[in-house]
């Protein structure tokens, strides 16, 4: 389980700019595969109501395509599926009172410009699945961590502040195919509060609420197995934007730079309107887990450790590194003295999973008999590169260590 309420929730995403500038982002996607954003917008223009627009953006925000879908529901669900057939977008559909009746499977087919690609959700090449009959406001997103469709769907035609339902979870494949037979279903109750988005990761229902310029968006966390919600916080992330509206959360896993071995996190957006024109912009929350000490390579011919202890090693925890080790230069023969450090002398290299996103100044020590008085500190760099550099004029003779951590975001 993630933890929402950390101090440090790294940007993804600032200012993109939407195709269009008369409505909203409503929901998003990261696609692990493909490496891209997804992002569904409600047409809004005069005479497209049942319009929605599905864009593409690299993973820095910069758009790639775009497509169109007519017949569509209000694009509060978003959702990407490879095949071997190519691309599927799943999102709401056939809309009844502005809101979906049906979940659409669409081959995502972009255009160059605009209007770009325009798909009717009625055309052969689109399939519609109802899971469930008499229910209200469906939509649907997928966990690509477990290759779930998660399907929510309401049982009286409400806001969703008021409304109660369902979420069901469905295996992706046998729902592509036809076959809805819930893994699992949740109930819910009225909430007080206006749904805005929810992702499913690692057993856990993550929920996003909120309303335009109300200062009120917060993302809740609830136990599949219980039903019992387990964290809520409040985000003020991205303050200062006009038309500031809390719009789209999504499973957020397999990015260059991740942790070996993440089980992904949660990335929510909030939508802006400033004097240039509608805007998306993304962060996400931490990711969770602290993992085992791993000891790398380092020159062995030029140092030696304090002990076995001491070893150059290092740990991942969320989206933080420890690092600990403590190095005494070796003496160069057929000398029997040891050398000074380097004034900027590079120690050791980290492995790429455990390298920092911008160079990191940290604290150290050098210690041991050779040291004159106090235990004195000494300054490291630890550069994107992995290289992690003494610096130092003192000339200074000893074991040389750190315990320290920093931020891989």
């Amino acid at each position: 389980m993630i933890k929402l309420a950390s101090p440090v929730r790294p940007v993804l995403v600032a200012g993109a700019p939407l195709a269009n500038e008369a409505a909203v982002a409503q929901a998003i996607y990261w696609d692990p595969v493909d490496q891209l954003w997804y992002v569904s917008q409600h047409d809004g223009t005069v005479g497209n109501e049942t319009r929605v627009i599905i864009s593409r953006y690299t993973v820095d925000g910069t758009p790639k395509d775009a497509m169109y879908v007519v017949e569509a529901g209000h694009g509060v669900s978003l959702g990407v599926e490879h095949t071997p057939a190519g691309v599927h977008v799943w999102t709401d559909a056939l809309q009844d009172g502005g809101w979906a009746t049906a979940l659409a499977r669409i081959p995502y087919v972009p255009g160059d410009g605009t209007p770009g690609t325009e798909v009717n959700t009625t055309s052969p090449s689109v399939t519609t699945f109802r899971p469930r009959t008499g229910v209200y406001r469906i939509s649907a997103k997928i966990d690509p961590t477990r290759n779930e469709l998660i399907y929510r769907w309401q049982s009286n035609d409400r806001s969703s502040s008021t409304a109660s339902g369902g979420y069901d979870r469905y295996d992706l494949a046998a729902a592509a195919a036809g076959t809805f037979t819930p893994l699992q279903t949740m109930a819910f109750g009225p909430s007080g509060r206006t749904l805005q988005g929810y992702t499913s990761l690692d057993g856990y229902l993550y929920q996003y609420y909120g309303d335009q310029e109300v200062d009120n968006a917060t993302v809740t966390c609830t136990d599949w197995a219980t039903g019992a919600q387990l964290q809520s916080v409040l985000l003020k992330d991205f303050p200062g934007l006009n038309n500031r509206e809390p719009e789209g959360l999504c499973t957020y896993v397999g990015t260059p730079g991740d942790p070996v071995g993440s089980p992904g996190t949660v990335a929510f957006a909030i939508a802006a309107k400033p004097a240039g024109g509608r805007q998306i912009n993304i962060a996400r929350f931490p990711h969770a887990g602290t993992n085992p000490w791993v000891k790398f390579p380092y020159d062995t011919a030029l140092y030696q450790p304090n002990s076995a202890n001491y070893d150059p090693q290092y740990r991942i925890s969320g989206d933080q590194v420890h690092v600990h080790f403590s190095l005494s230069k070796k003496p160069v023969p057929p000398s029997t003295t040891v050398p000074a450090w380097g004034q900027t002398e590079t120690l050791f290299v980290l492995p790429p999973q455990a390298r920092p996103h911008r160079t990191q100044r940290l604290v150290g020590v050098v210690s041991g008999g050779a040291v004159d008085g106090d235990t004195q500190t000494v300054r490291f760099e630890v550069t994107t590169d992995g290289g992690v550099t003494l610096y130092d004029e003192r000339n200074l003779v000893g074991w040389v260590g750190g315990d320290f951590s920093f931020w891989l975001c």
